[in-house]
């Protein structure tokens, strides 16, 4: 196939594609900034980099690096279970929010917190209408979508579980467990807190869904 020929036909996916990661990226760093918690797998990420610096004082590491680096990981136990190759075509999303994530820490926000309550209450309320945000405008590219979602589709053949919105659940907090075990590590000692993991990381939790839901019907996503 002609490559200009399918850009073309396809620059309205290309588009969705494109800004979803971008407004993902955007949505990381905004909950990020305002310090009252993070999504679930994004707390593993912050607290895992976190840890490397404080720690280890490997300051070099970055977010995205972090990101892509867990997104592998999850990867290569979906292609073991899998076994299907086509499973890394994963790799074009994970690389792009890993992009994204740092474009925004780095050159944008500069690792920059909000220091007042109220800008902090903003962030949040930004951040979490964000990333769902990003995610549907993913899903509705039709184009890759996340490792997370096919671990959990994993997780539901091997469990044959009746219910999938209990294994996504059981997935995020998996993500903040490991996310608090690392924040305990870079921060417990220092401050009493688990760095990205607060109230904000649950409430994120349960409202993900329902908010995806919302930009589904907006956005005339079509569920598969």
């Amino acid at each position: 196939m002609n490559v200009l020929n399918w850009l073309t036909k396809n620059k309205t996916h290309i588009l969705f594609y494109l800004l979803g990661f971008i407004v993902i990226g955007l949505g990381v760093n905004v909950m990020k900034a305002s310090t009252l918690g993070n999504g679930a797998w994004d707390t593993v990420t912050i607290n895992v980099r976190d840890f490397l610096w404080r720690n280890l004082n490997q300051t070099w590491v970055t977010l995205g690096m972090i990101s892509f680096t867990v997104s592998i990981i999850i990867m290569a136990i979906v292609l073991i279970y899998r076994k299907n190759v086509k499973f890394l075509f994963m790799l074009i999303p994970i690389a792009l929010v890993a992009l994204s994530i740092d474009f925004w820490n780095l050159v944008v926000f500069q690792e920059r917190e909000a220091m007042t309550l109220g800008y902090q209450i903003l962030f949040y309320i930004v951040g979490i209408l964000l990333l769902p945000l990003g995610l549907t405008l993913v899903v509705k590219s039709g184009f890759p979508a996340f490792v997370f979602d096919e671990l959990m589709l994993m997780f539901v053949k091997i469990f044959k579980a009746k219910r999938i919105t209990y294994v996504r659940l059981g997935i995020e907090l998996l993500g903040i467990t490991i996310g608090a075990i690392f924040g305990y590590l870079a921060y417990y000692a220092l401050n009493g807190s688990f760095g990205a993991v607060d109230v904000g990381s649950f409430i994120f939790t349960l409202t993900l869904s329902p908010t995806m839901t919302v930009y589904f019907l907006l956005l005339k996503v079509e569920r598969t």
